[in-house]
């Protein structure tokens, strides 16, 4: 009997040990598409506005956390994005612009010295990526969401 709870017990610290490796690989990366979405008028007004109407572009918007620090967002080592995006605390929106979503992405926080790398095969499929910066006292992470839905802005 001792041997058989002895077992258990030891499964179930197997079992949460490899939950939390496969977790913690993407832990800032969502997909989500059940937020309100922007009209319809609007959804297409933007695109055209950010020239993201074709299938093979897309549309980073920066979110919550942005407080005026220098980011520049390279593909193909040119330079797409350099600017000091602050957040509009009413909105929740910093900045947004199209990119080629053929190739990989590396955003870099040029006053924490920190990148973010978006792979094309994760977001090519998607048309509105949003970059939300969490900071704590330690560092700041990212939190990505990947939606073909465009949350209102206005």
């Amino acid at each position: 009997m001792k041997k058989i709870v002895l077992i258990c017990f030891a499964q179930l610290f197997i079992m949460c040990g490899s939950t939390k490796e496969a977790s913690t690989s993407n832990d800032n990366f969502q997909v989500r598409d059940d937020f309100k979405s922007a009209s319809e008028n609007y959804t297409t007004s933007f695109l055209k506005a950010k020239n993201a109407v074709d299938k093979n572009k897309s549309v980073i918007i920066l979110t919550q956390g942005f407080k005026g620090e220098k980011i520049v967002i390279k593909q193909n080592n040119k330079t797409i994005y350099s600017q000091y995006p602050i957040t509009n605390l009413k909105k929740q929106y910093a900045d947004s612009f199209s990119f080629l979503n053929n190739d990989d992405i590396v955003i870099s926080d040029q006053y924490l010295k920190e990148d973010l790398v978006l792979e094309s095969k994760k977001v090519s499929s998607y048309k509105f990526i949003y970059i939300m910066k969490e900071s704590s006292n330690e560092k700041s992470s990212y939190k990505v969401t990947l939606s073909n839905t465009l949350r209102p802005l206005y």
